[in-house]
C-alpha cells in the first residue's frame, strides 16, 4: 500500500492549503507539485491520484497536490478573516501566493528540483506562476488539459453561448465586483466570471482563441515544457494535435518542448489515468 501522508502548508498571507504527500522508495531531491483545476481540491480525481503517486513513488520522485484557494465552490479563507473565498471569489493572481506556500513545503522536506505541473485552471496557474517568479526551483513545467476558458465557452450551444455573454455584460457593469452576479449565471463573483470570459487578463495564457496573441507568458519559459491533452476533451474548439502545435509555436524559448496526446482520454483523463501517469514518468525520465 502506497503511504500517503496529510500535510498542509499556510501562504504569505495566511491561507492555510491542505495537501497530500507520497514519498518517493528512495532518498531524491525530485518532486512532483501537482495542481488541481477549477472548483476541484486536493483530494479530487483519485484513480489519478493513485495511479501518478504509484508511479513517482516507484521512480523516485515525491509527490505532493494541495487545495489552492480556489478549492470548491465556495469555502472560508483560514487566515482567521472568516472570508468567503473558492472558485466564486478566487482572484487568479493570488495564485502565486498558493503555489509558492506548495513549492516551499516541498523544499522544507528536501526537495530541490521542482516539476510544477496542472491540470486545467491548474495548467494556468502553473504556467503564470513561472513567468511571474522565474523561480530557479521549478525545473520541468507540465501543462496537462492546458485550453483557453475563451475558446471553451464557444464550443457551447448558442443559447448557452447568448447566456454567457449577457452575463460578461452583467459583470462588466456591476457596481461591486466582488458580488455574486444573478443566479441564472451561475455561482461566480463579477469579478471571477470576468477573469474566466473576458480575453486579456492574467488568467489567458493559452490565447488560441485571438491569431494575434502574444503568448508572452509561454514565450518567456525557458526550462522543459510539456503540454498533455486528451484526443476526446470535450472542451476542443479544434483537434488536439492542432492545438499542441500552436503551443509548440509559440514555446520559443523552452530548453525543450513536448507535445503528448492521450488517445481517447477526455478533459479528466478519465479511465486513461495509468497512460497519462506512464506518460508523464516518461516525459520527465527524457528531461533529466
Amino acid at each position: 500500500m502506497i503511504p500517503v501522508l496529510l500535510t498542509k502548508t499556510k501562504t504569505r498571507d495566511g491561507v492555510t492549503l491542505d495537501g497530500i504527500y507520497v514519498p518517493p522508495k528512495r532518498k531524491s531531491r525530485t518532486a512532483l507539485v501537482w495542481l488541481h483545476g477549477l472548483g476541484s481540491r486536493f483530494y479530487s480525481g483519485q484513480p489519478l491520484i493513485q495511479e501518478q503517486s504509484a508511479a513517482c513513488q516507484r521512480n523516485g520522485i515525491g509527490y505532493f497536490k494541495f487545495n489552492t484557494r480556489g478549492h470548491d465552490i465556495i469555502n472560508r479563507d483560514g487566515a482567521g478573516k472568516n472570508k468567503l473565498q473558492g472558485m466564486a471569489f478566487e482572484k487568479f493572481t493570488a495564485c502565486v501566493q498558493d503555489i509558492r506556500a506548495s513549492i516551499r513545503e516541498a523544499k522544507r522536506i528536501g526537495f530541490r528540483n521542482i516539476i510544477l505541473a496542472g491540470q486545467s485552471t491548474g495548467s494556468n496557474k502553473a504556467l503564470y506562476y513561472v513567468y511571474k517568479t522565474r523561480d530557479p526551483s521549478v525545473k520541468r513545467l507540465m501543462l496537462t488539459g492546458a485550453l483557453s476558458d475563451m475558446a471553451v465557452w464557444k464550443t457551447e450551444e448558442i443559447g448557452t453561448r447568448r447566456i454567457m455573454r449577457r452575463a460578461l455584460l452583467v459583470a462588466k457593469n456591476a457596481q461591486k465586483k466582488d458580488a455574486l452576479l444573478p443566479e441564472k449565471y451561475g455561482i461566480y463573483s463579477a469579478e471571477r466570471y470576468i477573469s474566466l470570459y473576458e480575453a486579456g487578463h492574467a488568467e489567458d495564457v493559452f490565447p488560441y482563441h485571438n491569431p494575434r496573441a502574444s503568448w508572452k507568458e509561454l514565450k518567456s519559459i525557458r526550462i522543459p515544457v510539456a503540454v498533455i491533452i486528451g484526443s476526446l476533451d470535450e472542451y476542443l474548439d479544434r483537434p488536439a494535435k492542432k492545438l499542441i502545435k500552436i503551443f509548440e509555436k509559440n514555446a520559443i524559448s523552452a530548453k525543450s518542448f513536448s507535445g503528448i496526446i492521450i488517445k481517447g482520454a477526455n478533459h479528466s483523463f478519465r479511465g486513461k489515468e495509468k497512460e497519462l501517469a506512464h506518460n508523464i514518468i516518461k516525459w520527465i525520465k527524457t528531461t533529466q
